[in-house]
């Protein structure tokens, strides 16, 4: 097999997009070809290794990691040098492989499609760094910050005072509740809850005291003319605002949900909100993921530096889920579940290379190294703010919201009798999550159980890159080999993939 690479870095002193093209052979593509006449230069030294997990390495929860290698090209001469010049961060790149120097153009495969990071130049190399598209969600979920520029009363904008300034605005996916409204108009008594539109605005409070309703209103100017007693709000919905007709004694708090419909704050459809059009996404699996768990969630986020990849993230383990970039740089979520069957593929000893150990079972890197766990608490239902007795005392609050408000999470706790017997130090485990209802909290403790309740066993094993070019991680494959019970196979779920297409080499890590 011949590698073929094509860059497309940023000249600095242009702005202009500038194409490299470069393979492990020199290669040309025909006239009729897409693009026609194009030339790999036969510089390609190494493809690269290239590590992508499910999570991070060994893992069934958490953040997900983003992929990360190198790709190396002689330099000896120094005619790359010029390449110093050129801005690679957050530029693609895309990794074909053909079956040797003459096949033609159509029989390649895109082995890799990513995002490079910098261009070092050690010795008479060109090292690129490269990364996983995953990367581009490591922006900062909210753009948009405060100006610091209401000063006055009257102004037709609420923007904070200069306290605000260049402070990131609070953002809401779903429902959440007590949340600590943000004042950015201090002499209009006008707050900011999200800003993004919102659906509801369910309850307002004053140090835990109601407040009434009157209606909603299209803008900001229409919300500041708003005709109101004390003790009463107002909102505007479209920009996330509510207004008092008195400045409120206390803090103000607000329950509010942002989608239409309780079917539109599913951590799927929560998650692909917060996507957009950052990254092409596989739409058929959020609508899976959604079918798998459709539980209300909600997530409020604060003034700060949030990134998408985090803020989805906490949403997505809220029900086991994932988050990961394929081969083609596409987008792909799920949902973590043990394998109940073995999918397509099929390793046995006979495709299994002798390297090292030939393969391996290994403790994974979840709390309890795969010792099963005693129990499973799943908190749920946050309170965004918190009021103790005292912020209470004299305050006409009712039992409920007294005992909703002094404590941050709900939470269920599901157990293991068995295993309090069988594994009297196995982990206990907690889980926050963003889901709002105890219903579905207790669904998801059970589900978990069900996984972590259970030894598991991580699985290692070298194949030729060839035996695995199906595979991909969160697929199902099937491990026999005559070890562990494994004799009539077993199936795993695979969690990493690590690929050295110089050695045509992939190391797959398999939970089960």
């Amino acid at each position: 097999m011949i590698y073929l690479v094509e860059f497309r870095p940023i000249d600095k002193a242009t702005g202009e997009t500038v194409v490299l093209r470069f393979g492990s052979h020199g290669y040309t593509t025909a006239p009729g070809d897409d693009p026609p006449n194009a030339q790999f230069v036969g510089r390609l030294q190494g493809p690269g290794q290239y590590d992508r997990f499910l999570f991070s390495r060994g893992r069934t929860r958490g953040e997900s990691a983003v992929g990360a290698g190198e790709i190396t090209i002689v330099n000896a001469d120094g005619k790359l040098d010029w390449l110093l010049e050129l801005a690679f961060d957050g530029r693609p790149f895309t990794l074909w492989g053909l079956p040797d120097r003459f096949s033609p153009w159509s029989t390649r495969q895109v082995l890799l499609a990513g995002s490079t990071e910098q261009a070092e130049f050690p010795g008479r190399l060109v090292s690129i760094s490269i990364l996983g598209r995953l990367v581009l969600l490591r922006e900062a979920i909210q753009p948009l910050a405060y100006l610091g520029t209401t000063t006055s009363g009257g102004l037709s904008v609420a923007e904070g005072n200069v306290d605000l300034r260049d402070v990131k605005k609070p953002l809401l996916f779903g429902s959440a509740r007590n949340i600590p409204a943000l004042t950015v108009d201090q002499f209009d008594n006008v707050y900011q809850v999200s800003s993004n539109a919102l659906a509801a605005i369910t309850a307002v409070r004053d140090s835990g005291v109601a407040l009434t309703a009157t209606q909603d209103y299209p803008t900001l100017a229409a919300l500041k003319a708003a005709m109101m007693t004390g003790g009463q709000f107002a909102t505007c919905l479209a920009l996330g605002l509510v207004r008092t007709q008195v400045r409120p004694d206390g803090s103000l708090t607000v329950d509010a949900a942002e989608g239409a419909a309780v079917a539109d704050r599913s951590a799927a459809r929560l998650v692909r909100r917060m996507i957009g059009d950052l990254m092409p996404v596989a739409e058929e699996d959020f609508d899976l993921l959604h079918e798998a768990n459709p539980a209300e969630c909600g997530l409020w986020i604060a003034q700060g530096e949030t990134t998408v990849l985090s803020a989805a993230m906490s949403v997505l383990n809220s029900v086991g889920g994932y988050l990961t970039d394929d081969r083609l740089g596409q987008i792909r979520v799920g949902r973590f579940d043990l394998a109940a069957d073995g999918g397509e593929v099929t390793i046995g000893r006979s495709v299994i290379l002798d390297q090292g150990q030939g393969f391996a079972r290994e403790a994974t890197q979840d709390d309890g190294a795969g010792v099963p766990a005693r129990s499973v608490t799943v908190r749920y239902a946050r309170a965004y703010t918190t009021l103790s007795d005292e912020d209470l005392k004299d305050v006409a609050a009712t039992d409920a919201y007294r005992s909703f408000a002094k404590e941050e999470w709900r939470q269920v706790k599901v157990e293991s009798a068995t295993n309090k017997v069988q594994h009297p130090k196995g982990p206990e485990l907690v889980f926050d999550t963003s889901l709002t209802t105890e219903a579905d909290a207790r669904a998801e403790a059970e589900r978990l159980l069900a996984i972590y309740g259970t030894r598991r066993d991580l699985f290692a094993v070298m194949v030729s890159s060839g035996k695995a070019t199906t595979l991909d991680v969160g697929d199902a494959m099937t491990l026999r080999v005559d070890r562990f019970g494994m004799g009539e196979g077993r199936a795993l779920r695979i969690v990493g993939l690590v690929q050295t297409f110089a050695n045509n080499l992939t190391r797959i890590e398999a939970i089960g």
